[in-house]
């Protein structure tokens, strides 16, 4: 067992699918993520494999078809954490590794983290900011904290046009 504490925001999706992958091919396979932070994995076969995430804030009822959709075509389930829901899928030559196939159906993510993520990261960033300036001149909780949400804010959203950029323009990788 191996834990590993490791921070990725709402658009470095990707980077943590990359960082699961290297992992795996280091005989390192996930076991679950706690907190959003703490990945545990199990010793394993060094082997190529890929992961995906899939951000999906609203599963409700549908999600054993949901499930079932992609074991049918060969991605198996690992976990959820933050409404992301893990996929892990053996390589083979000649088979699809992408869940969406499509640029479109990967701009249409993009676009549910931006409205379910980023948008409450800019009303919270909002919320703090008039709580600081209702304080004072004074350096307050509120007001460090609004810097922080607003650092978090412009990473995301630059993050945010990076990829709706690359989507928009070119193939999926």
């Amino acid at each position: 067992m191996k834990k590993e504490l490791k921070f990725f925001f709402i658009t470095d999706f990707e980077k943590e699918e990359n960082y699961l992958i290297a992992m795996h091919r280091k005989g390192w396979r996930l076991k679950e993520i706690r907190f959003a932070c703490l990945f545990i994995f199990e010793r394993s076969q060094p082997e190529e494999v890929a992961y995906r995430l899939d951000f999906k804030p609203r599963l409700g009822e549908d999600r054993d078809t949901y499930y079932q959709m992609y074991a049918d075509y060969g991605w198996d389930y690992v976990g959820v954490c933050n409404n992301f829901v893990c996929f892990r899928k053996a390589v083979r030559d000649g088979e699809e590794t992408e869940i969406y196939s499509d640029r479109q159906t990967k701009l249409e993510m993009i676009g549910r983290i931006f409205k379910w993520r980023f948008i409450f990261l800019l009303l919270m960033s909002l919320v703090f900011l008039w709580h600081a300036f209702r304080a004072g001149n004074r350096l307050s909780l509120w007001a460090t904290l609004g810097i922080v949400y607003m650092g978090l804010l412009i990473y995301c959203g630059i993050g945010f046009y990076k990829l709706r950029k690359r989507y928009s323009e070119k193939e999926l990788r």
